[in-house]
């Protein structure tokens, strides 16, 4: 073997060397890589929120907020649309969950009404005592023939009309009457397709704390999140001027 076979082998030798040192230290640098990331992912498991109500009301927000923003963002005439939309889908929330939350409150810790005292023997008349009164027994008198005669006045009647059913669109977001009525119905359709995330996830919560930490968190939440759609839309829409200016 001649000097430049010699030189030639060290040299593919040297080049093969470096090649699976630069290797071994990409592979080690991807793996720390992947246990850094599996490591956050076992941080964010096993670390949640401490409150139940905030770890529940995620998973509520991740399924509702995508629903709200594309429907917000449909609402592009004029900004009082959005103002509206806003405005009904906050009170409908409220509303939504206001009975259950009456009953957190006053359902099972309220306390039952006091039972009649009971009657003594001097409270009870005796057999063939005095008569009532004159003027009370004229009183209970007419009372019973005006029951009487209103029932019998209520057999009487025909239903001939039919029965009107109530427009929920339109007692949607009650008292809130002269907003823009196209944002109002957007809203009820919007709120239509997320209600029962919210309801199912309230009604899970048993707490009394968890349950009012869910209402204040949902709205404030959702009001930033409006504030946010509102501040993207800005960015990429330019409202038209109305005919009148």
């Amino acid at each position: 073997m001649n000097q430049e076979e010699k030189l030639l082998r060290n040299y593919v030798r040297k080049k093969i060397s470096s090649v699976l040192a630069e290797q071994e230290k990409q592979e080690f640098q991807l793996r720390k890589i992947v246990r850094s990331i599996l490591k956050e992912g076992d941080i964010s498991d096993l670390h949640p929120h401490r409150s139940t109500a905030i770890n529940t009301l995620e998973d509520v927000l991740k399924k509702a907020i995508p629903t709200l923003r594309t429907d917000y963002k449909r609402l592009t005439t004029d900004k009082s649309q959005r103002e509206s939309f806003r405005a009904h889908i906050l009170k409908a929330m409220k509303d939504a969950v206001a009975p259950a939350m009456q009953n957190a409150k006053y359902g099972a810790g309220g306390t039952l009404l006091s039972e009649p005292t009971p009657l003594g023997d001097e409270d009870i008349p005796e057999e063939g005592g005095d008569e009532l009164d004159p003027e009370l027994q004229e009183l209970e008198e007419a009372d019973v023939q005006i029951d009487l005669t209103d029932k019998e006045d209520e057999d009487k009647k025909l239903n001939v009309e039919p029965d009107e059913e109530p427009d929920e669109k339109v007692d949607f977001g009650s008292g809130l009457e002269g907003m823009d009525e196209t944002g109002r119905n957007m809203a009820y359709t919007s709120f239509r397709k997320i209600s029962q995330y919210i309801l199912d996830a309230f009604d899970m919560l048993a707490n009394t704390k968890d349950k009012e930490v869910f209402i204040d968190y949902l709205l404030t939440n959702t009001k930033l999140y409006f504030d946010k759609f509102e501040s993207e839309l800005q960015k990429t829409v330019d409202e038209p001027d109305s005919p009148e200016g």
